[in-house]
């Protein structure tokens, strides 16, 4: 069974608007949000004057497992955890988030359209019922 099946329409609702209330500050980030070619792990690092093994002691690894996280993160094969182990021993916090692609859609709203056909149908309904005058209605008394 899959999970969309079980989250009621109100509480999908409820989801969806609390993701849109946040899509317009989450794209202007995008730009700044891009990863510098080789890391951000590397690019902190070196940014802030520390070594691997600066960064290595105070994570508590070696410092072969302090470069395996940055050629981990290099490749894209960096777990959240170790991310964020390396980023608590540079005094950095792990932000980070989902966007909607721009060529997809802008919204959260919009990418729901785009991947759920009810969705799409139910919106026609609703703009169809707008336009018809409350006495042009089938529903009407």
């Amino acid at each position: 069974m899959q999970f969309i099946n079980v989250i009621t329409k109100e509480f999908r609702a409820i989801i969806l608007e609390g993701l849109e209330a946040k899509a317009g500050t989450l794209n202007s980030a995008r730009g700044a949000a891009r990863v510098p070619s080789r890391g951000w792990l590397r690019a902190v690092r070196e940014a802030i004057g520390l070594t691997q093994a600066d960064v290595a002691q105070r994570a508590g690894v070696k410092r072969q497992s302090y470069a395996q996280f940055e050629r981990a993160e290099e490749r894209g094969s960096i777990t959240i955890g170790s991310l964020r182990r390396a980023a608590d021993a540079m005094d950095c916090e792990l932000v980070y988030y989902l966007a909607p692609r721009e060529a997809v859609a802008r919204t959260f709203a919009g990418l729901a359209q785009v991947h759920d056909p009810m969705a799409r149908h139910l919106d026609a309904t609703e703009h169809s019922m707008k336009l018809k005058g409350p006495a042009d209605r089938d529903d009407a008394p």
